[in-house]
């Protein structure tokens, strides 16, 4: 009989770990079996059903269409592996709004710790205006009990975090921009400031001082502004604490002060380095994209093994409970048949007087032969199955 190729959506699932990244550009069959090989443990299952030739071919034929190249292309071939479920999607938000209101509380308190009787910003509405872009800007969803839709229950991967070193040379080279163009600014419009100041080059200034001074002299970039003054000058001071203070973010918090750089930037009348800002925006997203299709590729894979894993696991309870219970049903069968034996014998006795009888010269014939049943049994249940 012709056995068909296995579920391009299984092979994909079980294979997406092991060719990622530079072993996703393999297309030679040889060397798609040798990364096989290599990662068979992982693989027992699928290699068991299909074996390593079937599901070689099958995962040339994905390499070959480039699925494994990005999440985004194995979403369009396969939709249905990516789907959420409107409690997961949630219970995201609620996290992604957690997250944001720890991230505002941590640097409200850095900016109060920072904050001196000359700073002019910090007065109780910036504190207000902090809250307003911190905790209102991300309102928290419900999240219903996942036993709900989700009858297994797993760690949820989200937030979204991008690796730190990368959010660190994100914001640094953000604020290495704002700077710089601040102070080509403050060079247009009051140079006599920075003379006074004796500030001649970006590096003299720091982005809060910027805030502050732009506060004070908001009139000639805050006209074409799309948000009011307050809020560019609270997350640009995000921005400068979150790189200084080494502040861990969500992905989606990053893109936020990086957008509010840009706004910021061509209020400024800055089109180059607004541009330089939209380019990183822009990978920003699609990484994060990535990132969460990724996300929902991984917590779907681990509700599949987990629900296979309770399936084993119920077929081993059935499996003990038999042998428990056919033990117990041997050994009730097994007395049942030697008292019927020495019944006979008994009787036996009983009519025929002392001499031996022919029940008696079978008794150890029949219990030689309960011994070898008895062995055949115990074989039987030391059995591994396999599943």
């Amino acid at each position: 009989m012709l056995q068909s190729d296995p579920d391009e959506r299984l092979i994909y699932l079980a294979c997406q770990h092991i060719f990622r990244g530079p072993n996703s550009q393999v297309r030679k069959l040889k060397t798609v079996k040798g990364l096989i090989r290599q990662n068979e443990l992982s693989l027992t299952d699928v290699l068991r059903e299909y074996n390593i030739d079937r599901t070689s071919n099958v995962a040339k034929k994905l390499l070959e269409s480039q699925v494994f190249d990005s999440t985004l292309k194995a979403k369009i071939r396969f939709p249905e592996l990516f789907d959420v479920s409107p409690t997961q999607s949630a219970e995201r938000e609620a996290s992604e709004a957690e997250a944001a209101k720890e991230e505002a509380n941590t640097v409200r308190e850095i900016s109060a710790s920072e904050a001196s009787k000359d700073m002019e910003i910090a007065s109780d509405a910036e504190v207000e205006s902090e809250r307003t872009v911190g905790d209102d800007l991300f309102v928290p969803a419900s999240c219903p009990d996942q036993n709900t839709d989700t009858p297994i229950a797993i760690r949820s991967l989200y937030p979204v975090y991008i690796h730190y070193r990368c959010q660190h040379q994100i914001l640094t080279t953000i604020q290495e921009l704002l700077e710089e163009s601040c102070f080509e600014f403050g060079q247009r419009h009051f140079p006599h400031l920075l003379t006074s100041k004796g500030w001649d080059c970006p590096e003299a200034v720091e982005l809060t001082e910027w805030t502050k001074i732009l506060s004070r002299h908001s009139t000639p970039w805050s006209n074409d502004l799309k948000r009011p003054v307050n809020e560019f000058v609270v997350l640009l001071r995000e921005l400068r604490h979150s790189a200084v203070h080494r502040l861990r973010k969500t992905a989606t918090g990053v893109e936020r002060l990086a957008e509010n750089a840009q706004l910021f930037l061509e209020a400024l009348e800055d089109s180059n380095r607004s541009e330089k800002v939209e380019s990183v925006r822009r990978e920003l997203r699609t990484a994060i994209e990535e990132l969460k299709r990724n996300k929902d590729l991984l917590e779907r894979r681990l509700v599949a093994q987990l629900k296979e894993i309770e399936r084993k696991r119920s077929e081993l309870d059935v499996w003990e409970k038999n042998a428990r219970e056919g033990m117990i049903r041997e050994d009730l069968q097994c007395s049942r048949d030697m008292g019927e034996l020495l019944e006979g014998v008994v009787r036996q006795v009983k009519s025929k007087g002392p001499e031996v009888t022919e029940c008696e010269k079978i008794v150890p014939e029949m219990y030689s032969e309960s011994l070898d049943s008895e062995e055949e049994f115990l074989d039987a249940v030391l059995m591994t199955p396999e599943f």
